[in-house]
């Protein structure tokens, strides 16, 4: 039987994935901290280890006798070079829970080295970019014209103090879209839409989302942006901390943000966890401007990590995806977030005018 190594299973995502596969899977638990992962570990039954990132011959050492590695401890911008490099150096493949683009788009670029070690490399198994890319992909396949994306979500219902942390240090001034084939940014804020997710028009925001990066090989469609539901308010504010940052730097906002995720719960509410949903519109644009429609409804973002992180190390350890460096609807194609239990597909909206 093929063995993996989840790390961060101590962290509130961790532990759930932990607890999903555990007697399903040869599972080894690891993450830097030996008393939390201990604590985890012992419970399910499952062996653990604990090691640091900065230190390789310990990270080597621990990937020796494992075949695929799910990474699941952020910040991914400190924590997935180490790994990958470990990874690629001993030929265990690669999965993390990561959605931040500039670091898949870092990972991206390591294509050729993941290919030549042959393993499969396969970022953002969570709910973005994987479910998002596969509502892209879907839509693309529907409507080979497409000539635009834009993909509106509707807001986040339940935030732990990990992904507000993660927020903060991702603050800047500008937002990553995809204009022309190539990557563009604007100014935060600055760019808006309007989706109907079943009660009304609502105002989204152009926000930066790693399927900016991961959708342009998938569907081959020039512009492509991501918006998140946000109340006038919000906005506003969002668009003030841009123009703020861009005179002061990121530091001082991402020290705010970094202050106000020390007091925020550290976990959230499990039944408002469990009932939180997210809905997701793309709109396909094609040559004549015309716009087609296609919904998809989500778990919450934890729920739904889960069911596509465990799925994507089934079908890795199975040897169902390809050597270098992937997203997961182009391993496994755009119905794997339905198949593995994340989302559903709602109904089509056929043309209208721009």
């Amino acid at each position: 039987m093929s063995r993996a190594l989840l790390y961060g299973a101590s962290g509130y995502t961790g532990r759930a994935i932990a607890a999903a596969l555990a007697g399903e899977l040869e599972l080894v638990l690891a993450g830097r901290n030996p008393q939390a992962v201990r604590a985890v570990a012992e419970p399910l039954g499952l062996p653990w280890r604990a090691f640091p990132l900065d230190a390789p011959e310990a990270l080597h050492a621990a990937l020796a006798d494992v075949d695929a590695v799910l990474h699941a401890a952020g910040p991914f911008a400190a924590t997935a070079m180490p790994m990958l490099d470990a990874c690629l150096a001993s030929g265990t493949h690669y999965l993390d829970l990561g959605g931040e683009w500039r670091v898949i788009e870092a990972l991206f670029a390591r294509d050729a080295e993941a290919r030549e070690a042959g393993i499969a490399v396969l970022p953002g198994a969570a709910l973005t970019p994987a479910v998002t890319d596969c509502l892209l992909l879907a839509a693309v396949e529907r409507w080979p014209d497409t000539r635009a994306l834009k993909l509106g979500i509707s807001a986040a219902e339940v935030v732990s103090r990990g992904s507000v942390a993660t927020m903060a240090g991702l603050a800047d001034p500008g937002t990553v879209i995809r204009r022309g084939g190539a990557l563009a940014m604007v100014p935060a804020g600055s760019l808006a839409a309007m989706f109907d997710f079943g009660a009304g028009p609502c105002e989204t925001v152009a926000t930066d989302w790693a399927s900016v990066i991961t959708a342009g090989a998938l569907t081959g469609v020039p512009d492509i942006a991501i918006y998140s539901a946000m109340h006038w308010s919000m906005r506003a504010g969002y668009r003030a901390s841009g123009i703020g940052m861009g005179l002061t730097g990121a530091a001082p906002w991402r020290m705010a943000g970094s202050a106000m995720a020390r007091v925020w719960p550290q976990e959230p509410d499990e039944a408002r966890r469990e009932a939180a949903r997210f809905t997701m519109i793309v709109e396909a644009h094609d040559p004549w401007r015309r716009v087609r429609r296609l919904s998809m409804e989500t778990l919450d973002g934890y729920g739904a990590s889960v069911r596509i992180a465990c799925e994507a190390l089934r079908r890795v350890l199975q040897g169902g995806a390809p050597a270098g460096v992937s997203s997961l609807a182009a391993a496994f194609g755009s119905r794997f977030a339905v198949e593995a239990g994340a989302a559903r597909f709602l109904t089509e909206d056929r043309s209208t005018a721009a």
